[in-house]
């Protein structure tokens, strides 16, 4: 799950295997690829997506979006991964995992609009002993 992964293992993975099978390649994309109503969010490092599967997030966004799901790219400077990142997600699905969780989102302080929620935790990096880090988890696909 991206959660437990820190926020450099793009970088690290790189140079540690510059050259992708195919089914590291898949095993990488379905971070968004999965995205959709069991999945509402994925995101991939800009480093990733760029040295990594040598694609640009615009191709990956556009891709998204063809499956009517929501896309923003956040640069190093605004987002909690040191590249930045490009997330997918699906605004209904999405929607329905903060309802569910409501009384949490609030009292971690997090908004219950999922474009706000993604900017939220696009930003801010959360531990695992965090009280929104379930509702995020859930957000991933988490349902451990």
């Amino acid at each position: 799950m991206e959660l437990a992964l820190s926020p450099n293992w793009g970088r690290c993975l790189m140079e540690a295997h510059p050259d992708l099978s195919d089914e590291r390649r898949n095993a990488l994309l379905q971070s968004l690829t999965a995205v959709g109503l069991s999945k509402p969010i994925g995101y991939l490092p800009l480093y990733t997506i760029e040295k990594f599967l040598r694609l640009s997030p615009e191709a990956l966004a556009d891709d998204a979006a063809k499956r009517c799901l929501a896309t923003v790219q956040f640069d190093a400077a605004a987002c909690c991964i040191k590249s930045g990142a490009l997330y997918a997600y699906h605004r209904q699905a999405l929607a329905s995992v903060l309802q569910e969780n409501a009384a949490t989102v609030r009292a971690a302080g997090l908004p219950l609009d999922p474009d706000e929620f993604v900017s939220q935790i696009a930003t801010v990096w959360f531990e695992e002993q965090h009280l929104a880090y379930p509702v995020i988890a859930a957000a991933f696909g988490d349902k451990a």
